[in-house]
């Protein structure tokens, strides 16, 4: 540093202004970027003393990177250009570890002296450091928020919207790239007719209390509405009364209890009659044994008998239903003749309904890989229906067609039909057209054919008009599985 420097008064100042600063780090730089001095606060923060960057450039502070990108020489640009230059970036202390600082670089005019550049610098690594945290924390609850499937939502106290995530949006039919000005009361209007949501909600705020398992039944998309769950939470140590409200879709779970109850009395009543029987029987039995009445003991057996059967049918088709409900389901397949297996299933149904004529067309000398017993199960069940809701009409008819890799039966009758309303439901669990719950059943037979014919990888499929009869179909593969050893298969 020149004497005729060092003895001027206004530089004598800018050095009382250097030893005098303690938070601030100062530099002292030629307008070329030569370190001319530097304050006692720059050597605590960076540790440098005067000996080790004292006549060389400012580069050696910045990173090897920003180096690269010719940073140094842009700021002493700017200064040059415009008295003035800020700057926040990477600078390399005594240790070479890179920290965060901001600087402002000040071009100054020493009288006699010339032009100067004063760097001031603040060590920012630690605020730095928690603006990053905190932006990936940001970023990770975002991206938590983004995949939760509950609707999350965080309101002020007047109910405004404060944030929500997409589930919320798409439940509010306001997705998109702009967050929407959304008041929640709003929202609710046309969801909570009876405003008991609405007035929890301004008893939690008025309170600052929580509560949960409030219900609410949402219409998601036309004629498709769904059954949720609101939680509200104060959120501690809000300034601002936020509350956090978490809306979750129980539609399902509501359905399962719906249909466990429906199940209870469905049972409970079908099973009720034939139990009914079975106690009349039983005293009936009880009197004409007292009175030694031979032909009357006889026809009270054969009507136990009825319905003992009925209700055993009752019940396996119930256990059926819910091993195959619940996934525990195998076929036991082999390769058999097709027209054997269907001679079988309509010997069993004419014995139980002689006076009914089932007429077959179509080849069945072929031989097809599945489980015999359970496609029997499924004719016989098609027939039994057919002949159930013939009403007047005594002929069914059973129609087989097949191509090079599958087979299709149809059974035809000329009954009651099915409308229009009930036919997607047909092969639906528990499922019965309301004209024919008088009918003997309980809705699980059609259930079980479509269970079983989905397990041999094919499809059912009904065809019916009211009042002129009705059409079940089902096609399979010829080959259901792969085959092993001989007449082994396994699925």
């Amino acid at each position: 540093m020149s004497a005729s420097i060092t003895q001027s008064s206004s530089f004598q100042l800018i050095m009382d202004l250097f030893k005098n600063a303690k938070q601030n780090s100062i530099l002292l730089l030629n307008t070329q970027g030569i370190i001319l001095a530097l304050n006692p606060a720059f050597t605590k923060h960076f540790g440098y003393t005067e000996k080790d960057i004292i006549g060389k450039r400012f580069n050696v502070l910045f990173t090897p990177e920003d180096q690269r990108k010719g940073l140094p020489e842009k700021e002493i640009e700017r200064v040059l250009a415009t008295n003035q230059s800020n700057d926040n970036n990477y600078l390399v202390d005594k240790s070479n570890t890179a920290t965060w600082v901001s600087g402002e670089s000040l071009l100054i005019q020493i009288p006699k002296e010339g032009s100067f550049i004063l760097k001031v610098v603040e060590n920012i690594h630690v605020q730095k450091a928690a603006e990053i945290s905190f932006k990936v924390l940001n970023n990770f609850n975002e991206n938590v928020l983004a995949t939760i499937r509950d609707a999350v939502i965080v309101l002020d106290e007047k109910m405004n919207v404060i944030k929500a995530n997409d589930a919320f949006l798409k439940l509010a039919g306001k997705e998109g790239s702009v967050f929407p000005d959304l008041n929640f009361m709003e929202f609710l209007k046309q969801y909570d007719p009876g405003n008991k949501l609405t007035m929890g909600l301004q008893q939690a705020i008025k309170l600052q209390s929580a509560f949960s398992n409030k219900e609410i039944e949402i219409e998601t998309l036309p004629g498709n509405k769904k059954v949720f769950e609101v939680t509200c939470t104060p959120l501690i140590n809000s300034r601002n009364n936020r509350f956090l409200l978490i809306i979750h879709d129980i539609t399902i779970s509501k359905e399962m209890e719906k249909e466990r109850e429906d199940t209870l009395g469905f049972v409970t009543h079908e099973l009720r009659n034939p139990l009914t029987n079975l106690i009349l029987s039983n005293e009936l039995m009880t009197e004409a044994i007292k009175e030694n009445d031979l032909s009357q003991i006889e026809s009270i057996l054969a009507r136990f008998e009825r319905s003992v059967q009925r209700m055993n049918k009752m019940i396996s088709g119930l256990s059926e239903s819910t091993k195959i409900h619940s996934g525990i389901f195998e076929l036991e397949t082999s390769r058999f003749n097709f027209g054997n297996m269907i001679k079988e299933a309509i010997e069993v149904t004419e014995t139980l309904n002689p006076s009914f004529r089932i007429i077959v067309n179509g080849d069945t000398d072929f031989s097809v890989v599945a489980d015999r017993y359970r496609l029997i199960q499924v004719i016989t069940n098609y027939l039994s229906n057919a002949i159930k809701y013939s009403v007047e009409n005594k002929e069914v008819t059973l129609e087989i067609s097949r191509n090079h890799d599958s087979v299709t039966v149809a059974v035809n009758d000329k009954g009651i039909g099915i409308s229009k309303e009930s036919l997607p439901y047909i092969f639906e669990r528990f499922f019965r057209v309301k004209k024919t719950r008088k009918i003997e059943g309980i809705g699980l037979g059609l259930y079980l054919c479509k269970q079983i014919i989905h397990a041999h990888e094919g499809d059912v499929w009904v065809e019916s008009e009211e009042n002129k009869g009705t059409t079940f179909y089902f096609s399979i593969p010829l080959q259901t599985g792969f085959i092993v050893a001989d007449n082994q298969i396994k699925t």
